[in-house]
């Protein structure tokens, strides 16, 4: 699914779809979670990602995130933004488990 379709998905649900959509987003563990953001920064340059083979996703964001973002990234030793969001999508991973 692209992340662009996901309104065109939500326009077509059912009153049961949305409100059991409703019910994931409200439960979901990391948007709740309590976790200190200074170490979740300072480990991502501890930690590197595996050599499992990666596949393209395509993100949307405003270009003063991806400034933003970009920034943090080389502060953290990192020399693009690809590598740095594999790092942050694990960490986040690792941290649900």
């Amino acid at each position: 699914m692209s992340l662009n379709s996901k309104k065109e998905q939500l326009d077509s649900m059912v009153g049961s779809d949305k409100e059991a959509m409703a019910k994931a987003m409200q439960e979901n563990p990391l948007k709740n979670a309590v976790f200190n953001v200074d170490n979740f920064v300072s480990d991502l340059s501890m930690k590197k990602s595996s050599k499992e083979r990666k596949q393209s996703v395509s993100i949307t964001m405003t270009p003063t995130m991806k400034a933003q973002l970009l920034e943090l990234a080389k502060q953290n030793g990192y020399s693009g933004l690809s590598e740095f969001a594999v790092d942050v999508f694990q960490k986040m991973i690792d941290f649900n488990k």
